[in-house]
């Protein structure tokens, strides 16, 4: 026995480092799969690449304004932490918005791309320079910024539906002034004063989203904690 080990340990061992690379392939492939999803978000998975996208366009910007900088592993992390929270808080505005039926039509996408600044010439949209622009700015297609276009009208529609129910009483306002004594007007201070009160709903409406959702962070999985 111990002669067949010796004559065909070389066999061993091959077997033995296959199963093994075998194992180290397995397991990167399944991390590998990982990749695909940075957080689900109640069931709905956001793509890794989206997130890379988000804080590449976020870097850009960053070196834009701070040409001479140079950003620190906080500031990276920073950043990243503030993609994932945006793609998280998107997520559940669109949820949100699809549970009431609101939605973003074509012509409000299209409008509202036409009355971006960025895309215009001597006050006109000028197709050729958005096409430009996404191809050597924002780095990606016409169809994917007009989908995210779209969602943002969305979410900004959800958002103003749910503070539209916001009110103030002349009540409020009065007792409100007198304890606060601004210096503006008493009819300035109400129209802060109910920005204010919508700001507050809001948060606490967006909280209560946090809360009830069922997230799963992939990041540390998949950067290690980088």
């Amino acid at each position: 026995m111990m002669n067949f080990v010796r004559k065909n340990v070389k066999i061993f061992l091959w077997c033995i480092a296959t199963a093994f690379i075998g194992g180290v392939f397995l397991w990167n492939f399944s991390t590998r799969r990982l990749i695909d999803c940075v957080v689900q978000v109640n069931g709905t998975k956001i793509p890794y690449s989206s997130f890379l996208d988000s804080v590449n366009t976020r870097i850009r910007n960053w070196y834009d304004q701070n040409p001479e900088g140079e950003l620190s592993d906080d500031q990276r992390r920073e950043i990243k932490s503030e993609v994932l929270n945006s793609l998280v808080q998107e997520q559940l505005l669109l949820q949100e918005a699809k549970r009431y039926g609101i939605y973003a039509s074509q012509s409000e996408v299209i409008n509202t791309i036409r009355s971006l600044p960025q895309f215009q010439k001597e006050g006109k949209f000028d197709p050729r320079l958005y096409f430009y622009i996404l191809q050597n700015y924002f780095r990606t297609e016409p169809a994917v910024y007009e989908t995210q276009i779209k969602r943002v009208i969305a979410n900004q529609k959800m958002r103003d539906f749910i503070i539209s129910s916001v009110k103030v009483t002349d009540q409020e306002v009065k007792d409100e002034y007198e304890r606060r004594k601004p210096k503006d007007k008493e009819e300035d201070f109400k129209k802060d004063f109910l920005q204010e009160k919508k700001i507050l709903f809001y948060r606490q409406w967006l909280l209560s989203l946090y809360q009830k959702a069922k997230i799963i962070n992939n990041l540390d999985k998949i950067e290690g904690g980088s």
